[in-house]
């Protein structure tokens, strides 16, 4: 698939049906209403072993790139979102590309760049066999020690 687009229930997708967010350059729309000080994810695939997942910290959009363990890359806003109703983009750009190259990640609200930065490593395939795509929770062991 080149395109896909989700409800905003779908929970446990097995990593091979969903989209590759962690290996390929790609851009996730998420059409939000912020409460102030929110916490909680937004979507999360793979898991504690390793994943990604964008998610929301008393505020503050976050965005957590977890290479197995071996390495964690954050990304997150300087200051909280302002709560109300949005469009969040998140922008993921192989900076080379190879497997298992740098990514470029650029996080927007309603198309003004609010977080960037880059992941150094990336998973050159899947990140599990046994985990999932979560949207709107992380229901398998949590993909960062944030949440």
């Amino acid at each position: 698939y080149k395109e896909w687009e989700f409800s905003g229930d779908t929970i446990r997708m097995p990593e091979f049906c969903a989209p590759a967010l962690g290996n390929k350059n790609n851009v996730v729309t998420i059409d939000v209403d912020i409460p102030a000080n929110a916490n909680g994810v937004l979507y999360a695939l793979g898991a504690a072993a390793g994943g990604l997942t964008v998610y929301l910290d008393e505020g503050q959009l976050c965005y957590e790139f977890n290479l197995f363990i071996l390495s964690r890359t954050k990304i997150r806003t300087e200051g909280k979102v302002p709560p109300g109703r949005a469009t969040i983009t998140v922008t993921t750009q192989y900076a080379d590309p190879r497997p298992g190259g740098p990514l470029d990640i650029t996080v927007a609200r309603n198309g003004e760049t609010i977080a960037s930065g880059q992941v150094p490593i990336s998973a050159p395939l899947l990140f599990t066999a046994n985990d999932c795509l979560d949207i709107g929770t992380c229901l398998g062991s949590p993909v960062s020690l944030d949440y």
